[in-house]
């Protein structure tokens, strides 16, 4: 009996690890390794152009003493640029936060014609060009994954050519470097995970400031007020 017994538990022992192995698995297989999502966070370069167009006017004064001699002239400069921009984005949630950088180079022109008005001057014509123009930005964004939909301001620096010129055929050129500041909002894609393009609009306020003429209305000075609108198109790259 003993012996019997033995016997069949040799039997069952060598048995049990082959029925094991025909038994199936319901060990749960490794999950799959998944892409990390999209993220605005990273530093970029890129490029834009667009047009502007804005308003501006000349008023004119005695420079000494100063007094208002009455004349006023409005004109509507307008123009195309290009240029390049750069800066950094970080983002926590849904929540975009930036800061960017941008110059760009334009033909941005407009002028005016200056009757005679006597005993004030002789008359004659002004004109206002914008060469260059940047900004230093911060931008504040809502990201719809891949769709950012952000407001930007901050400061805007411009050089401004006023050319003065009476009917003597006489002018002289007055170059400012005029501070203001610029607000707007955008839209930007990103196409891949490193490339983005944007539309962007963007008023910019250079403010009042003067010319005092020396040359071709000696004694007189202008007072310009530059306002800007401009829409602008951009391509980065995101590093």
């Amino acid at each position: 009996m003993r012996l019997t017994i033995a016997v069949l538990g040799t039997v069952v022992s060598l048995a049990l690890p082959a029925v094991a192995a025909d038994l199936p698995s319901y060990r749960k297989a490794p999950a799959p390794l998944l892409a990390p999502g999209f993220t605005w966070t990273g530093f970029y370069v890129g490029a834009q152009v667009g047009h502007t167009w804005g308003n501006d006017y000349t008023k004119e004064y005695l420079t000494n003493p100063w007094t208002y001699v009455g004349l006023i002239n409005f004109y509507n400069p307008n123009g195309f640029s290009y240029g390049v921009h750069a800066g950094g984005n970080y983002q926590v949630g849904n929540i975009v936060l930036g800061a960017e950088a941008d110059v760009d180079y334009s033909r941005i022109r407009a002028g005016f014609r200056d009757p005679p008005v006597a005993p004030f001057n002789p008359g004659g014509y002004g004109r206002t060009e914008v060469n260059v123009h940047g900004t230093m930005r911060v931008r504040l964004g809502y990201a719809f994954g891949r769709l950012l939909v952000y407001g930007t301001g901050g400061l805007a620096l411009a050089k401004i050519d006023n050319i003065y010129s009476n009917w003597g055929l006489v002018s002289e050129k007055l170059t400012r470097t005029v501070p203001g500041y610029t607000l707007g909002a955008g839209v930007e894609y990103a196409v891949t995970d490193n490339v983005t393009m944007r539309a962007e609009f963007r008023h910019t306020d250079y403010g009042q400031y003067k010319n005092n003429s020396l040359v071709a209305f000696p004694g007189f000075s202008g007072v310009q007020r530059p306002t800007f609108n401009a829409v602008k198109l951009g391509a980065s790259y995101k590093f």
